[in-house]
């Protein structure tokens, strides 16, 4: 299971994260100033443009215009963790987040969902599982349940809990692509592969790609990596290969490591798979 992309609903200002990173769809002036909520936009639309660092000069600018609102460094903070792959940067501005003087809760959540990711990418699995605790004690996010229950099936492989989590996101969120995936993806570990393909199909209709993840438009890279999952749990190599090719292609793919790609428990039926491994020895080279 991959680390994800994000969204969270803002009191008057409706923030879609895009690719791991903020974004916000829509603002009302009362709870956010016009020229913040423009700078976000900006930001989306270079996110979904694969303009990673058109994105961050906009968060960046963001955060120096208006130092004093979370939502503004909640996004700097997630652009740093996902595109940019900087914990340490990311960690501050997460942190500036939640003890921002203007606050909103969403915002607040999404920092400690983005503080417990940070931990468990540094190994600290207990400590990220109670920063995503502390996110959902400040209000339910589809982000928070899925990063909980990628955790326990990756890193604690108790792969009950992870459905329950994956399910919980799930209601939370039941059009997000990446919450059906995950959830496909336990319930064919639970031998309901009937459900899991209802699921999958679901996803893959709100993504815009066929079941080898090609598509005419921008297909989320969370999106393919989870169906290469999918389709690696479920016993299709050549699936797997194909949909995994394709997120290789996305802009952001780098979030994820070589090392957790291999730790990742659905792919363990192809380790020892000679294409896998020439996939991953072309793509994410060993450092």
């Amino acid at each position: 299971m991959v680390r994800h992309a994000s969204r969270f609903i803002d009191v008057g200002l409706a923030l879609v994260l895009v690719a791991g990173c903020s974004s916000p769809k829509r603002s009302s002036p009362a709870e956010s100033p016009e020229p913040l909520v423009h700078l976000l936009s900006q930001g989306r639309e270079c996110e979904t443009n694969g303009d990673g660092p058109g994105a961050a000069a906009a968060y960046e600018r963001a955060t120096r215009e208006f130092p004093d609102y979370s939502v503004a460094w909640s996004h700097l903070g997630e652009h740093r963790r996902f595109w940019g792959r900087d914990p340490a940067s990311a960690e501050a501005a997460f942190t500036s987040a939640i003890h921002s003087k203007v606050t909103t809760g969403p915002s607040v959540a999404f920092a400690w969902r983005g503080l417990g990711e940070i931990a468990r990418g540094r190994g600290q699995v207990d400590h990220a599982i109670e920063c995503f605790k502390r996110s959902l004690a400040v209000g339910p996010s589809t982000e928070a349940y899925r990063s909980l229950s990628a955790l326990y099936a990756t890193e604690k492989r108790d792969f009950e809990v992870a459905r329950h989590y994956a399910f919980s996101a799930l209601k939370l969120s039941p059009e997000d692509p990446i919450a059906q995936l995950q959830y496909a993806v336990q319930m064919v570990r639970f031998n309901d592969r009937t459900e899991a393909q209802k699921w999958f199909a679901e996803a893959i209709r709100r993504a815009g790609c066929d079941v080898n993840g090609r598509s005419a438009d921008l297909v989320h890279c969370c999106v393919l990596y989870n169906g290469a999952c999918y389709h690696a749990v479920r016993g299709d190599k050549a699936a797997a290969l194909a949909m995994l090719k394709e997120f290789f292609i996305t802009p952001n793919h780098r979030h994820i490591t070589r090392d957790e790609i291999l730790r990742d428990p659905d792919f363990e039926s192809l380790l020892d798979d000679p294409d896998f491994k020439a996939l991953l020895d072309y793509r994410l080279p060993a450092e």
